[in-house]
């Protein structure tokens, strides 16, 4: 069981680290300083590399080595296609049934982002956007179709994280969106809601041509833009 606890800690706190860009895409990872810097054991580090593979996070290179994979901007589209119309169904039902002290949530959300722009604190701002979306699939009974659009979305996450660092995107785009997604929220317009929410992860695109630009060598396959939801 503490093996398994091992792995587990191992899997999260490797996987945190790849979404985050503290390891970053093509950077050959050595096993050895990664257990001395996780304080974890060679054999759960091993294991967790091995599951991160299966989801595309690592690429092992004969005898080469084990490098974290770049991110690839097929797969990311097509994840954000799925999440789009998934998220914009969901959100529409949410704000029908959410209750005050969730819209109080988001509301509180959106005003500590604000805290976190003027900071430049990434990580913070990240994760409050993370939960941000999180509480509509919470108010809508879909807390585990939330956990699996998270994995199905591990391209399109690492982008977003990555975006936040680009020089010259304005974060305040991101919580002026929220903002107005939590107004549709209160007046419980879900029309509204929808095309917001909708319009806010497919943004995206506007920034695309600025972040590679920035991180030429983070990215492989074409960047199409052409998965538009239907």
């Amino acid at each position: 069981m503490q093996i398994s606890n091992y792995q587990d800690e191992a899997y999260t706190a490797i996987k945190q680290m790849i979404l985050s860009m503290q390891l970053t895409p093509g950077e050959k990872v050595d096993k050895t300083e990664l257990s001395a810097q996780l304080k974890i054991g060679a054999t759960p580090i091993r294991e967790a590399i091995i599951r991160l593979r299966r989801e595309g996070l690592f690429d092992v290179i004969p005898q080469s080595g084990t490098y974290v994979s770049k991110i690839n901007l097929e797969e990311m589209y097509q994840g954000r296609f799925a999440r789009v119309n998934l998220e914009r169904t969901i959100v529409a039902e949410a704000v029908k049934i959410m209750t005050p002290e969730q819209i109080n949530k988001l509301e509180q959300q959106v005003a500590l982002q604000g805290v976190y722009e003027h900071s430049r604190d990434y990580d913070h701002f990240f994760d409050l956007d993370h939960d941000f979306h999180e509480i509509f699939y919470i108010a809508d009974h879909k807390q585990y179709v939330w956990i699996w659009v998270q994995q199905m979305n591990l391209q399109f996450n690492r982008y977003r994280y990555l975006r936040l660092e680009a020089s010259g995107l304005q974060w305040h785009n991101i919580v002026t969106e929220h903002q107005a997604i939590v107004d549709a929220a209160k007046a419980k317009d879900a029309e509204l809601a929808s095309r917001l929410i909708a319009d806010h992860l497919l943004a995206i695109d506007d920034d695309v041509k600025t972040v590679l630009a920035a991180y030429p060598d983070y990215f492989e396959g074409q960047a199409t833009t052409n998965h538009q939801p239907n």
